[in-house]
């Protein structure tokens, strides 16, 4: 089990090394390969969640920006378990500074295949040239203005 969990890593990594060489021709867009971490509403991190990804920022003409993204999640470097946190975000522009909202959802890697229902991931953060700063809340549809998820990333652009 755990030479599975292992072999789909890095099979992800490799595929999100490859991929943004591919993408960068299709016009307004940057590439960021991230990484960071994600804590409940307690905010003692335990158990330590860290995340890893990729985000693509396509610039929409004007103040929009839509950013998808793909992250691993792995719980205190345990490959036993890993979920896989697909995103699709809108967000504003105002100079550096950008802040939007959108959808998310855990697919939970293994046997069986589970993944739990969509959720709400409302974001904010910073960019400079080769860098994207950013905090984030994940908030389940079903208790919404309620946190259960907040989290952090560090993105390097190129």
């Amino acid at each position: 089990m755990k030479r599975r969990n292992l072999l789909v890593l890095v099979s992800i990594i490799l595929i999100l090394i490859i991929m943004p060489g591919r993408v960068s021709a299709i016009g307004p867009l940057d590439v960021y390969i991230q990484g960071g971490a994600m804590t409940d509403d307690s905010l003692k991190f335990s158990p330590f969640l860290w995340t890893a990804g990729i985000n693509l920022d396509f610039k929409t003409g004007g103040m929009l920006m839509l950013s998808p993204e793909l992250n691993i999640v792995i719980s205190e470097l345990d490959f036993d378990y890993i979920l896989l946190e697909p995103a699709i975000i809108v967000n504003f522009r105002f100079a550096n500074l950008f802040a939007g909202a959108g959808l998310t959802k855990f697919f939970e890697l293994g046997n069986p295949f589970e993944f739990n229902k969509f959720s709400l991931k409302v974001n904010a953060g910073i960019k400079i040239p080769g860098l994207r700063l950013r905090a984030y809340m994940i908030i389940p549809f079903d208790e919404l203005f309620k946190p259960v998820i907040y989290g952090g990333t560090i993105g390097f652009g190129f």
